[in-house]
């Protein structure tokens, strides 16, 4: 519960701040922004067997600047509590299946590659500025959008990745986004018949309740009169 509320809570300020265009361009760097992206985005993630993940790791292919900036954040943040490993691919052949795999722009023409090589292997991947978009579970967009993110549903299954709600809000095309909306309004409308159950069960015990009073009431007037 503590990490889903810190998790909302930092989404909804990177979100506010994704607003102001260029105010945020000129107070942090590119890489620095998409470090603070992973790093959150990772809490509204699940993965298989996730609780016998001991060190979180984050590949990066091939970008220096953003292996330094995410090896910096490394050392004083944490994904749900667990200590963050970042390491550095400089040929897309030595990748490994980490838990999230960030591929840069600079490398978008080898995702196809990096996507084969990773596919069913429970890895986030994520791209910067793809048009293969496919290929990745989650593709940054430009700097300044106000849709930071979107996200590929499809493969986050086939990948057994679980993408919390509060993220496919933020990043799903309109079909998903309807869908959950559509859970969510169903949800409510069960839980809604449910109450009006119980409030039908109240009232046949108060029923019931009345019953036993009158009758327990009559009993006590029939043996006053027979004293």
């Amino acid at each position: 519960m503590f990490y889903s509320k810190q998790f909302t809570f930092f989404l909804f300020l990177l979100v506010f701040s994704f607003g102001f265009k260029q105010s945020s361009a000129q107070l942090k760097s590119k890489e620095t922004i998409r470090a603070e992206w992973i790093f959150n985005i990772a809490d509204g993630v699940t993965w298989e067997n996730e609780q016998n993940i001991d060190t979180f790791t984050i590949g990066v292919f091939s970008s220096e600047k953003m292996y330094i900036e995410l090896k910096e954040s490394a050392k004083t943040k944490k994904i749900k509590g667990k200590s963050v490993k970042i390491i550095r691919y400089l040929n897309y052949n030595d990748i490994k299946a980490n838990n999230i795999v960030y591929v840069s722009k600079n490398e978008n023409a080898y995702l196809g590659f990096v996507y084969q090589k990773l596919k069913g292997k429970n890895v986030l991947i994520i791209s910067d500025r793809s048009h293969q978009p496919q290929f990745s579970i989650l593709n940054f967009d430009k700097i300044g959008e106000t849709k930071p993110f979107l996200i590929n549903d499809k493969l986050a299954v086939i990948n057994h990745i679980k993408i919390s709600k509060q993220l496919l809000k933020i990043g799903s095309n309109r079909e998903v986004l309807q869908k959950i909306y559509s859970e969510t309004n169903g949800n409510l409308q069960i839980t809604l018949q449910e109450l009006k159950e119980k409030d039908k069960e109240t009232d046949s015990l108060k029923q019931v309740i009345k019953t036993l009073e009158k009758l327990l009431k009559k009993y006590e007037d029939s043996d006053k009169t027979k004293k």
